[in-house]
């Protein structure tokens, strides 16, 4: 029994480490801007696959995977530049961002095919930790990610440009009077946000298998956890990445994979009738 507990608290953390980049950069997106973008995914996977070409190519594994966070860099630029015409029709907003994210899943199908890939891990060897066997990818994914989570979280809070992205959020025409340049900070927080997805689907790829379909499964776990932590919370997307990710261990260590997803959404809507702006939601 306690190996099982011990394989759940650090499977969970992995998990919900790599899935909390992703909603942490969804949720950044909405909260400034006010903005779904459904191309989110898209970036989740496009890094992995730039890196993953590259890799195969013979170019440095180092140089391919900041390769492959730069296209996902350029990805939030392209996403901003589509988006900025009819950033106030929220439904345009969501048909262009999808249109650009099943574009760019053909695009992958028709070079790569539906098989799934994977990028050598950074980080080799195998960890025993009382008879659970754990890869040193697994741990170095799971500090990068919190690493990374925290750095953001500080970035926001402490910062001079994290203190014009709050403005931002919670006014922007009041901090377009004050000065704030409201474009630069959309552009930025579009590239962030992407990089963050990127990066996410950078370490996924070297613990699982990647495939151009996962775009989608990461569309809907980030809306998902930022629906759970309420919309525009970053730090309720931050918990409710881990929330997730133990509940999708969990389901998977005594229902099996096949029961997974379908439990997560469950909790989550139970959740959500309770309380429906989400954990860290508030009403407006």
């Amino acid at each position: 029994m306690i190996d099982v507990l011990l394989k759940i608290i650090v499977f969970g953390a992995v998990v919900g480490g790599i899935w909390g980049l992703v909603a942490s950069g969804f949720s950044l997106i909405f909260g400034v801007s006010r903005i779904l973008n459904f191309a989110h995914g898209a970036a989740f996977v496009c890094s992995a696959y730039v890196a993953f070409m590259l890799i195969s190519s013979g170019v440095n594994v180092y140089a391919s995977i900041l390769a492959g966070l730069a296209v996902s860099g350029l990805l939030g630029i392209l996403v901003y530049s589509l988006t900025r015409p009819v950033r106030k029709n929220e439904v345009m907003v969501i048909i262009v961002t999808l249109a650009l994210a099943l574009l760019i899943q053909q695009i992958l199908l028709v070079n790569f095919g539906d098989r799934g890939i994977s990028i050598i891990p950074l980080v080799k060897g195998v960890v025993e930790l009382n008879n659970l066997k754990v890869t040193n990818m697994r741990v170095a994914s799971f500090i990068l990610a919190v690493v990374s989570l925290v750095s953001l979280d500080l970035v926001i809070s402490k910062t001079s440009i994290g203190k014009r992205i709050l403005a931002t959020s919670q006014d922007s025409e009041a901090a377009m009077l004050i000065g704030i340049d409201v474009e630069r900070i959309f552009i930025l927080v579009m590239v962030l946000s992407s990089i963050l997805a990127g990066f996410a689907g950078i370490l996924y790829a070297q613990i699982f298998a990647i495939s151009p379909e996962t775009s989608l499964r990461a569309l809907i776990y980030a809306f998902a956890i930022v629906i759970l932590g309420g919309l525009g919370s970053l730090r309720g997307s931050i918990v409710s990445s881990f929330i997730v990710g133990y509940i999708l261990v969990v389901t998977i260590t005594f229902l099996g994979a096949r029961w997974s997803e379908f439990v997560m959404l469950l909790a989550i809507v139970t959740i959500l009738v309770v309380k429906p702006t989400g954990l860290f939601g508030v009403e407006e």
